[in-house]
């Protein structure tokens, strides 16, 4: 009997796909203090990298040898990267309001779990480095 292989992205894929129901659908569009706006753009970029992932990750993936695989993974990095990118910009904009404490809240919660479990790139992961500004927001710099 043949066991299917387990990969990161497998792994990943089913927990992310399993709470795709939590993800917002669309980030906050209220008006908010100008000293959040960057950030909430930023937010919302990741969400919509994030939803765009876990719709790729609940549908089949195509067979590896099959010709529409090399697209399919470049599509899925390409939104790995964007995922990525908004979260290290996340960590470099001090967050203001309430919301955008909410808002840097839900992105920890949501990814650092999988990425302490995963960790392969010490102390300096986007990840981190979001979950550190977040704790600098919420205490107000002192540390």
């Amino acid at each position: 009997m043949s066991r299917p292989s387990l990969s990161r992205r497998g792994v990943l894929g089913a927990s992310l796909a399993a709470t795709a129901a939590a993800v917002p659908a669309v980030a906050s569009t209220r008006t908010t203090p100008q000293s959040d706006a960057l950030l909430m753009d930023v937010l919302a970029r990741y969400w919509q990298a994030e939803r765009a992932i876990l719709s790729m990750e609940s549908a089949p993936e195509p067979p590896l040898t099959a010709p529409a695989y090399s697209a399919w993974e470049s599509k899925f990095d390409i939104l790995i990267a964007a995922r990525a990118q908004a979260i290290s910009q996340m960590a470099d904009i001090r967050a203001m309001t309430a919301e955008g404490r909410r808002g840097k809240a839900q992105i920890v919660e949501r990814c650092l779990p999988s990425c302490v479990r995963w960790n392969d790139g010490g102390l300096d992961t986007p990840e981190i480095r979001l979950a550190l500004s977040l704790a600098r927001d919420v205490a107000g710099g002192a540390a």
